[in-house]
């Protein structure tokens, strides 16, 4: 293992970069086409793809963009450039991709997952990522739903699809991993107790 490279800290760190770029890219180019009285440019057209761009990241990290609904209580103070909302969703950020490449770094040094039984908090982290899951699943079918609509008037815009397409996609994850790993706990610890009798 000490040869390989660990997800577990690549893949935060890569994801925590890119998500603070094209925020502080985006935020700049909404605050010109906003209020300013600059005009985006030559660059014109690269900016408004940063945009595009946020949005869709925002749906690659999807589980950690829900942390958005909590900055709400945040007051508006800025540090080093960021919101504190923004602070919120990159370390969101950082602990979703660390937890992914942990489970990745498991699979690729093959460490079996050790204790079947089920305890309180794992039970509590399943449900919880389960109910994520069924948020995330009701975001998409609405966005979708929406953009049908939407499309039907006026034109189709590929980009929320593919949203609505990448928080399905971590919906279903959600929603199947945790709850068949609860499943299969629950049914072990059922066996046991009638294996003891």
């Amino acid at each position: 293992m000490a040869g390989k490279l660990k997800l577990s800290l690549v893949l935060p760190t890569v994801q925590v970069v890119i998500t603070a770029i094209l925020t502080q890219w985006a935020d700049r180019v909404d605050w010109i086409l906003l209020g300013g009285k600059r005009a985006p440019g030559r660059f014109a057209h690269l900016h408004l793809l940063a945009i595009e761009a946020r949005i869709i990241w925002r749906s690659i990290n999807a589980p950690a963009f829900m942390s958005t609904r909590l900055a709400l209580l945040l007051p508006p103070y800025r540090v080093v450039g960021f919101g504190l909302d923004d602070l919120l969703y990159l370390a969101a950020v950082a602990v979703l991709w660390y937890f992914v490449g942990r489970l990745l770094d498991r699979r690729r040094s093959s460490i079996a997952q050790t204790g079947n039984e089920i305890t309180t908090g794992k039970a509590t982290a399943f449900v919880f990522l389960m109910a994520l899951g069924g948020f995330l699943l009701l975001t998409s079918l609405w966005t979708m739903q929406n953009e049908l609509s939407f499309a039907q008037s006026y034109f189709l815009r590929i980009d929320a699809f593919i949203v609505a397409t990448l928080f399905l996609l971590w919906a279903m994850v959600l929603l199947i991993f945790p709850g068949w790993r609860l499943a299969r706990r629950l049914r072990s610890k059922h066996v046991k107790t009638d294996g003891t009798v």
